[in-house]
């Protein structure tokens, strides 16, 4: 996969095999985790056509410690990526152009239910057209920020720990839910209108060193289209596969004209076996923002996915709120199929009341083969006033460990 592209080539076997180049070591040394790496298609019976299904499936055992409220838990988790999957196809229409689709659903690998009930694609439901070095899609499909940050583009961990809430019944006196160990989930959420968009099209181009890209969702509200729409854009610079740099801004209005607001910047530099990342992402919500219907099922009156926290109360419909996380990681390729990730976030929010986190990740990996591997993880949230553990005030610390495996068909 080539990680500099604003539309990534998942469906290209060259690019593929390239990924798996890099997770033996090779060419790219310390790349991403690969969340959003999907397998090259295989010929279907129709010359010029390709379909071909795929998927991911992870699972794993999570210890998780709190020295404030004084706790722990040892829980099955979904691991480091969603579980999920999929169909990728292409149609060779002539040397010049080739239409394409992606279907895609989320599951739980525990128990095997649907990530969304009510939707049998969930994460993407898309159809394209590409001519040359332009590509048109149209359907439900993930944002720049949240497509870059999963690619490993824009976060050293490729969105990686993406883990279910651990919570026990609070009227027993135990702890609050933790949520994850990656605050960048906190971002790129549902809740705040910066993961995937419903009724979208997009356009984006990809030349030699250099990457563009323009979104929009149109809106569902009679007489008014652009309520409860999305106009996103992304531009990026590649130095072949030594250096990038990516700029990403994404905005969600709601129903009622109530913004959110993205901003991104990262680069990553390839040096010899490391691979070196910095980002800035920051949203910013109006008071009364509810994303529900952007597609995204879930309005901001409940709590942030930010794992970096323990049951944060963040935004609430009645304040402004700004959410900030900072990141600075290293790959370093061990071995051949060895890789070993750390990576350190700084989490910053206002509104109601000032909060900051410190989160540090380490992250081995060993592939057992370029589809399959497992992986140790541990992770610590250092926290402090509105990001706290609650009650919502004071010092609070998280500590959890994760071991398990992860399989790419």
């Amino acid at each position: 996969m080539k990680h500099f592209s604003t539309s990534p080539r998942r469906s290209n076997a060259a690019a593929t095999a390239g990924l798996f180049t890099i997770l033996l070591g090779a060419t790219l040394p310390g790349a991403a985790q690969g969340d959003e790496s999907y397998p090259a298609p295989e010929a279907s019976g129709a010359p010029g056509s390709v379909l071909h299904p795929y998927g991911i499936i992870d699972g794993g055992v999570r210890h998780i410690d709190l020295v404030s409220p004084a706790g722990a838990s040892t829980q099955f988790a979904s691991g480091l990526n969603t579980s999920r999957i999929g169909l990728l196809g292409s149609e060779t229409i002539s040397p010049d152009w080739q239409a394409s689709l992606r279907l895609e659903s989320g599951f739980n690998s525990g128990t095997g239910a649907s990530s969304n009930s009510s939707s049998l694609f969930d994460r993407t439901a898309d159809v394209g057209l590409r001519w040359k070095w332009l590509e048109f899609k149209a359907g439900r499909m993930e944002g720049f920020g949240y497509e870059l940050a999963a690619t490993g583009v824009t976060d050293p961990l490729a969105m990686a720990l993406n883990l279910p809430n651990y919570s026990s019944p609070a009227a027993a006196g135990s702890k609050a839910p933790v949520l994850g160990a990656n605050p960048l989930q906190g971002v790129y959420s549902y809740t705040y209108g910066q993961l995937r968009f419903n009724n979208a099209v997009r356009l984006s181009s990809t030349g030699e060193n250099w990457a563009a890209g323009l979104i929009y969702a149109f809106g569902g509200v009679a007489g008014d289209f652009s309520a409860d729409s999305v106009r996103a854009g992304h531009l990026g610079w590649h130095l072949g596969s030594i250096a990038s740099l990516d700029a990403i801004a994404q905005q969600s209005l709601d129903a009622t004209g109530n913004r959110s607001t993205l901003y991104a910047l990262a680069g990553a530099w390839n040096v010899s076996v490391f691979r070196l990342q910095a980002g800035l992402h920051q949203i910013r919500i109006d008071a009364g923002f509810n994303s529900a219907g952007l597609g995204n099922g879930a309005s901001s009156s409940g709590i942030l996915g930010n794992s970096t926290t323990v049951s944060p109360v963040l935004a609430t419909a009645q304040e402004n709120f700004r959410f900030q996380v900072t990141d600075l990681g290293a790959t370093w390729t061990v071995a051949p199929g060895r890789l070993l990730t750390l990576a350190t976030y700084r989490s910053q929010s206002d509104g109601a009341g000032q909060g900051d986190s410190i989160t540090l990740v380490a992250l081995g990996k060993w592939f057992l083969s370029p589809r399959v591997s497992l992986y140790l993880e541990a992770d610590q949230h250092n926290s402090s006033g509105r990001l706290a553990v609650k009650p919502l005030s004071g010092t609070s610390i998280a500590t959890a460990y994760m071991t398990g495996i992860n399989l790419h068909f």
